[in-house]
Order: structure tokens, then sequence, then C-alpha cells
């Protein structure tokens, strides 16, 4: 069943993808959400595009996307959809933004594909079956070094209201990480983690479509995912922490909040 959930999901995804990649470079309407969140004909049309293929092959399974909504389920099957992650860059015409397709089982992952939509590079992982890039077995680097670690992050669109907060821990992470990418795209951020090309990720506010995917292709890559506690993530989002494993503790670290005394927590 994994297996075929997976061909569910690439072939959701790749829908996905034909869609946004016909936009691409065209000039398109943009609306704006709370939290100056854009969105666009696009990130619409690529969702039904993916809810066709999935109502179809699996019409009984609940969906929860970007823009749509949807329940999320106590227990069961859930599919987790992000049509088009990084509609800021697609808007911009910069060349990082994906489609994001997941399965969560009972609250965990399951089924991941990642569509990089400029490259068509194919990110996919199942439970037990490792990590894959167009078909490749791909791993987590080596680094344990966290002084030599590249990090990437992303910020909510609600970072004016924690700017502060939000400052503070790129600070501290850039002050003791080599250095930091911030690049847009959650899922395919998260990709650079599994694929061994960054050492580290975190993000706040991650709404369950822009983790789904990623969050088990990190694990299935050999790397560790978890909340700001090093807790395990839930697919209902919220403060995501990824890396290579080795480093995973030293970042969590970094980014705890120190108390008055000027210890961590």
């Amino acid at each position: 069943m994994p297996e075929a959930d997976l061909q569910v999901a690439l072939e959701a995804a790749r829908a996905g993808a034909a869609v946004v990649a016909s936009g691409l470079d065209r000039r398109v309407e943009v609306r704006y959400k709370a939290d100056a969140d854009p969105v666009t004909e696009v990130d619409h049309r690529s969702e039904m595009a993916i809810l066709y293929v999935i109502s179809r092959r699996r019409p009984r399974d609940p969906v929860v996307g970007e823009e749509r909504g949807g329940r999320l389920p106590e227990e069961g099957r859930v599919w987790l959809v992000d049509p088009l992650d990084g509609t800021t860059n697609f808007v911009h015409g910069f060349p990082w933004i994906s489609v994001s397709v997941a399965l969560w089982i009972d609250n965990t992952p399951a089924v991941g594909v990642v569509v990089d939509v400029t490259t068509g590079d194919e990110y996919t992982a199942v439970t037990g079956g490792g990590a894959h890039a167009n078909g490749s077995p791909i791993g987590v680097s080596p680094l344990k070094d966290f002084g030599e670690a590249l990090i990437v992050t992303g910020f909510p669109y609600a970072r004016r209201e924690r700017l502060e907060i939000c400052d503070s821990r790129f600070r501290r992470v850039l002050g003791t990480a080599q250095g930091i990418r911030r690049l847009g795209a959650a899922s395919l951020d998260m990709c650079l983690v599994a694929r061994g090309r960054m050492d580290g990720y975190w993000e706040e506010d991650l709404p369950p479509w822009d983790m789904g995917a990623g969050t088990l292709l990190v694990t299935e890559a050999g790397g560790t995912v978890s909340d700001r506690s090093g807790g395990p993530i839930v697919p209902s989002g919220g403060f995501v922490v990824a890396s290579n494993g080795h480093i995973h503790r030293r970042l969590l670290d970094t980014l705890a909040e120190p108390t008055l005394s000027g210890r961590l927590p």
C-alpha cells in the first residue's frame, strides 16, 4: 500500500507542478491573505489539479490544503497539500518554488513528495524506504561541528509582530554556525537538509502542508526532525527544527530563548 500511495502522491504533485510551470514568466493577479501572505490563481489551479488526482485515486481520504483548508482528523489517513510553496518567490520570478504532497497516517508521515518546479527534481520518501531524489537514494550530511554548519531558515508572515524574537534567534544561530540562508520555500528547504546540502533548518508557525512531506524526507534520509523542545512533530505543524541529526541538540539549544539569568531553559 505505501508504494501505491507514493504513486498517487507523485501523480498529484506532478499535476500541480505542471500547472505552476505553465504560469512561470507570466503576469498573474496577486491577492493577499492575512499577514501579507500572497495567493494567485496559479495556487488555486494547482490545488485543483492535485485534488482531482487524489479524489479520483483515493476518494475516501480527507485532504487538507493551503487554499481549501480542511480539518485534520484525530486518526487515520489525511493528505497534506501545498500547491505552490514559495508563492512570493513565484510572484517575483525567483526560482525556488515547489509543490508538496504528503500522506500522514495516524499522525505519522507515511509518504512524502516534493517537486522542484524550476529544475524538475522530484524528492520522494516512504516510511522505511529511505529518501530519494529522481529515484536515487539521498542522505543527510555527516557534519558534526556546528561551527561549520550551513543552516537554512524561513520567517513567518506574521513576523512583524514578533520581529525581535525572530531577529534574536537569527543572530544567535548566525553567531555560532558558519552561515544562514533564507530561500522562501519550506518544503524545498527541508529537501536541502535531506540531500545533505544544508546541515540544519528551523522555522516557526509552519502550517501542515509546508512540513508534511519534508518531515518524512529528512527522517528517511537519516536526519532528525522535532519541535522546538526536541519532541515529535505533529501534523498540525508549528515550530519545526530539522537537521542531519549530529548538530540537532546544538541547534535546539541555540534557538532556545535565554532565561532572565542568561541560562538556557
